[in-house]
């Protein structure tokens, strides 16, 4: 039996060697030798060994489950090799404690240790039977078990169903794939399990034409609205493009290179499907007003709801994301010059981009809850180095500035911190929606070309198309109230407009009408 590693996470998809997991699990190569003993089984039967993350997990649960449970007679807790170990009838000897009470003595069937049990009178007859020829060699035991010198491994945890044939190749896919975000293997690897699943754990190699148009009539399957599994219309596209580039990698290897090579015009899916999987529904934000009342009706009587506050504020103020935000440290704040350092080496941003950000013109309660809170924290002792916005444990107890106080691991606190903001709300908005929220405020303000470009790029995107496409996105019942409004009085847009866009806008008209003439 295995130690509880509770710190070591594997991703189930992926696939691992030897060498990886006595990195992971800081062990040696004897301890993953043991591993496969006691029923840990490899992708192949191919050394070096290779495991899928998934059954390393499953095993290391089974396992501890075994820890829990209450020995039978015929079973000894090995305390050298933590171990729930059968050692065989024959090597048991009874003796006496020394309060007299009858123990049983062997030596661990997997590491030769000494092994001692305190028992009962009747257990010591149940392995005293066990000797007997005549008598089945299970006999002191009340549950059906995997063998008599083992602990029922793979029935306890195996699973009929699973496959390995393809592990090895696509471990050397992951060497490949450390061109990418760590997220974006992951995304890779369930795609790539996707299309394995689907044809049950057919080889790679033994593709055909039809298996890459099944996988196509599955996905479109999934398009539809009333799927149990339904996919979303950028999940599909993704998926296709993660399955594209994993076999256009697959046919230049060794081996696979008979794969049909126009598998890509049999996994596109027609543009049709791909509307009706789209989101209808628009996403929910706030106006920048709406925001500003619900980070005033915040409490803010705790370090943990100010803590919440300043989270809630900074995500507008910044347009950042959740991760992003839950991994920032407190020297990238910076108040005297406005600014919000971004760095894609230090935080969680998405493609690990950096980028310096300056706050958006919005509300001043917004900057004052940032500042408020980055002083608060200087005040406990918190420094450039230290997480801007700490777990609830640091927040707690009294701050030791000799060591560095590290950034939450998860998200969860800025999820919660927009709970509270939403808490009166039927409809609560997600961190996301503050992106939205500055999206649409730029389009909402008569700003000339080159601010709406700044703000644009002060929203970590390139263009200004990525920001009109996919943040802020005009409300169904705002378009409707435009539309009725059009070819109305203009007057009072007009004087809405800067001095630059008047001068512009005269320009055009002068334009226009010299042609004409």
């Amino acid at each position: 039996m295995t130690k509880s590693y509770k710190n070591v996470s594997l991703r189930k998809h992926r696939v691992y060697s030897v060498e990886q997991l006595i990195l992971a699990y800081g062990v040696t190569a004897n301890t993953v030798s043991n591993w496969v003993k006691e029923g840990l089984m490899p992708s192949d039967g191919q050394k070096p060994y290779v495991f899928r993350g998934s059954r390393v997990v499953a095993f290391h649960k089974f396992q501890q489950s075994l820890r829990s449970r209450k020995p039978l007679p015929g079973q000894f807790d090995c305390w050298t090799c933590q171990a729930l170990v059968v050692p065989a009838p024959e090597n048991i000897v009874k003796v006496r404690a020394g309060n007299g009470r009858p123990m049983l003595r062997a030596a661990c069937p997997l590491c030769s240790s000494k092994i001692n049990k305190l028992t009962t009178e009747t257990d010591c007859d149940s392995i005293q039977d066990c000797r007997n020829p005549n008598i089945p060699t299970d006999c002191c035991r009340e549950e059906k078990m995997g063998s008599s010198g083992g602990i029922g491994i793979n029935e306890g945890y195996q699973s009929s169903t699973y496959s390995s044939q393809n592990d090895r190749i696509i471990h050397s896919w992951q060497k490949y794939a450390g061109r990418y975000d760590e997220k974006t293997i992951v995304k890779h690897l369930a795609a790539i399990r996707y299309f394995e699943n689907f044809h049950s754990g057919k080889s790679f190699s033994k593709l055909r034409v039809d298996d890459f148009a099944s996988i196509r009539d599955d996905l479109k399957r999934r398009a539809n609205l009333t799927s149990d599994d339904r996919m979303s219309a950028s999940s599909i596209k993704h998926t296709i493009s993660y399955l594209g580039s994993f076999f256009d990698w697959l046919i230049g290897q060794e081996g696979f290179r008979r794969l049909p090579r126009d598998f890509r015009g049999y996994l596109a899916v027609p543009k049709a499907v791909i509307a009706k999987s789209a989101q209808t529904k628009q996403k929910d934000f706030p106006s920048i007003e709406e925001a500003e009342q619900l980070l005033l009706d915040m409490p803010s009587n705790s370090l943990v709801e100010m803590r919440s506050r300043a989270i809630f504020a900074l995500a507008f103020l910044g347009a950042l994301r959740a991760d992003t935000l839950a991994s920032l440290l407190l020297r990238h704040i910076q108040i005297e010059r406005r600014l919000i350092i971004q760095d894609g080496q230090a935080s969680r941003a998405k493609a690990g981009k950096s980028i310096t950000i300056y706050w958006f013109p919005i509300p001043k309660k917004f900057e004052a809850t940032v500042v408020e809170w980055v002083q608060r924290l200087r005040m406990l002792g918190f420094g450039d180095e230290d997480a801007l916005f700490p777990d609830t444990k640091w927040l707690k107890h009294k701050i030791n500035s000799a060591k560095q106080i590290p950034v939450m691991s998860t998200k969860h606190a800025v999820t919660d911190a927009f709970k509270v903001a939403c808490n009166n709300l039927t409809a609560p908005y997600t961190p996301h929606a503050a992106k939205h929220t500055i999206g649409a405020e730029r389009d909402a303000r008569p700003l000339t070309h080159q601010e709406r470009k700044a703000w644009s790029l002060n929203m970590g995107h390139e263009t200004e198309q990525v920001t009109e496409r996919h943040y802020g996105t005009m409300p169904e019942d705002q378009r409707f109230e435009v539309l009725e409004n059009i070819g109305g009085d203009r007057t009072s847009d007009i004087n809405l407009l800067t001095d630059d866009a008047k001068i512009a806008l005269f320009d055009a008209v002068l334009g226009i009408y010299g042609r004409r003439q």
